[in-house]
């Protein structure tokens, strides 16, 4: 996996220069507290999922494979596990969803929402309106999940408050 890791990194570069790797191995240890004793396609499902449809792409999934000497076909079963992750079907496709979901339900996932808020022409208070709304808890999710979902919930709607206290 050390090899694959290299050839991804400076796919999770942005264009900033900043890199997403250290969000995917946050993602990735939540995951692996959800769905412990993973296998090696459970790890390329961490290690990849944050690349999206770049995957899909003519040629890139020869060039990794070629590049990293892992099977075209363990890529594709990656690919199908990244696409059923609205919708995931085994542990491995839920212990990865809900920690996406986990990981962004926070403090950290507000603070998120706040730099991308001026962007999408939102206020401060539309973010925290929205933040203190949203306490969606899929079905799919893990009961291990379901508990620390909630205490990021709880966390994010105790900050939300606060700022709502000091406008």
């Amino acid at each position: 996996m050390d090899v694959l890791r290299a050839f991804v990194a400076p796919l999770y570069q942005d264009l900033d220069g900043v890199s997403r790797l250290g969000e995917i191995d946050r993602i990735a240890s939540i995951a692996c507290h959800l769905h412990p004793g993973g296998d090696r396609a459970f790890e390329l499902l961490l290690l990849l999922h944050g690349l999206g449809k770049w995957l899909e792409k003519i040629g890139n999934l020869s060039r990794m494979a070629l590049a990293t000497g892992i099977a075209e076909e363990e890529l594709r079963a990656a690919m199908g596990a990244i696409r059923r992750l609205d919708d995931p079907r085994t542990d491995a496709e839920r212990a990865l969803a809900a920690a996406i979901l986990i990981d962004g339900a926070g403090v950290r996932g507000l603070a998120e929402r706040f730099t991308r808020a001026r962007r999408e022409g939102q206020s401060l208070m539309d973010v925290v309106r929205d933040a203190l709304a949203d306490s969606w808890v899929p079905d799919w999710m893990p009961e291990a999940g379901r508990a620390m979902l909630e205490e990021r919930h709880a966390a994010r709607r105790e900050t939300c408050r606060k700022i709502l206290a000091e406008s």
